[in-house]
């Protein structure tokens, strides 16, 4: 079903961001300089998601009857529990979903019932290489605690609580269980995992049913070419790290209305490869997922720009040109871009004729040019001198 419309947050003092708001579109992109409160909103939007599903299972008599500033207030007032932090730093903290009419909180309750919240975050790529030893040891250490004589109510409490943020710690049991998923099949999105392993990761990922190991098989590129063996993800490339979790997501859990978050989803990527991405996530978004990414990527949001423009293309000639296929373009309605800085969260302009305005990576970009230009012209000008 997934969720009925775009719903708007207005975000104050968390963290780097003094005020602002965003609205949830199918595709939602945060922009913006380092510390600058990007995965703090996308970690907030996280918590709002499983907060109000929370309510739901937990409090069914008083879902329909909680009226939406109520849920506000327990939202922002449990903030410190995702980031598992001091509530000292959440104090002032307000993240509140905003209505035009109250009677429209009744069709948000109504319309998060099966909505799945896959988040990755940018730590990836080191969760996926220590995911199985971390709970290994964990398991040694309770058989251990069993044995001699300690406390083991005690013991438990302080092992098994979290050292991390939510979003990261959900991850991590999302990986401890990939045997329990392992046999399951998304509805509709295998193409898009297979289009990601051949056009992307550039091989094949299994996983063993039984012991949860994950292995990487490249594909042999030339007939007749040296014959490719299967190898343990942690002697992959970072790349291929860093795709196995959205590959796992896409083959075997995916659906239609469910939301995908990723924090840098460039990570550890070329730029040719970034591209492809930013083509993923669009056909990804037109098959029924809800995308929101935290970006550093100019590359990845000018290939979005392009895939905005071509919605002009009614004949599909450009689109047919540079080899884009139909289900990639996005409508300008679309899509939500946001810019974080200076303590401010601000909406870029999205226009059908030149997509996202995105002044934060063109303002560097230009700086990068006039630099390099001034550099090369200027010690042409000294050779010349001498």
């Amino acid at each position: 079903m997934g969720i009925s419309t775009d719903l708007t947050f207005e975000v104050n003092n968390l963290g780097s961001v003094g005020q602002g708001s965003f609205t949830h579109k199918p595709l939602t992109i945060f922009c913006g300089p380092n510390n600058s409160g990007k995965t703090w909103t996308l970690y907030s939007l996280y918590h709002f998601y499983q907060h109000l599903q929370f309510i739901k299972r937990v409090e069914k008599r008083r879902a329909k009857d909680m009226g939406l500033d109520e849920f506000n207030k327990r939202t922002s007032s449990t903030l410190e529990r995702s980031f598992n932090t001091s509530s000292e730093q959440f104090k002032t903290a307000r993240f509140h979903l905003t209505l035009k009419e109250e009677k429209d909180w009744h069709c948000v309750i109504d319309s998060v019932d099966d909505v799945d919240i896959f988040l990755m975050p940018a730590e990836r790529n080191g969760l996926h290489l220590f995911f199985r030893e971390l709970s290994t040891k964990r398991t040694a250490l309770l058989h251990h605690a069993s044995r001699d004589n300690i406390d083991i109510n005690e013991l438990l409490r302080d092992v098994v609580r979290s050292r991390y943020a939510i979003p990261i710690a959900k991850y991590i049991d999302w990986l401890n269980e990939l045997t329990d998923k392992v046999e399951l099949k998304s509805e509709g999105f295998r193409l898009y995992a297979d289009c990601l392993k051949k056009s992307i990761a550039g091989g094949a990922y299994k996983v063993n049913a039984q012991t949860g190991r994950i292995a990487f098989k490249p594909y042999q590129y030339k007939k007749g070419g040296r014959k490719t063996t299967a190898m343990g993800l942690h002697t992959t490339s970072s790349t291929v790290k860093s795709l196995f979790g959205l590959w796992f997501y896409l083959e075997h859990q995916a659906r239609t209305g469910s939301i995908l978050m990723i924090d840098e989803p460039e990570l550890n990527i070329h730029p040719d490869n970034q591209r492809k991405i930013a083509r993923l996530l669009a056909r990804l978004v037109n098959a029924g997922l809800r995308v929101i990414i935290s970006t550093h990527s100019d590359y990845i949001v000018r290939e979005i720009n392009s895939l905005i423009m071509l919605n002009r293309d009614k004949s599909g000639k450009l689109r047919r040109k540079h080899r884009y296929s139909e289900d990639e373009v996005l409508r300008p309605e679309q899509v939500g871009a946001y810019l974080f800085d200076k303590h401010v969260i601000e909406p870029f302009a999205i226009a059908p004729e030149d997509g996202i305005y995105a002044t934060t990576f063109n303002e560097v970009i230009d700086d990068m040019n006039k630099t390099n230009n001034d550099i090369y012209y200027s010690l042409q000008e000294q050779e010349d001198e001498r």
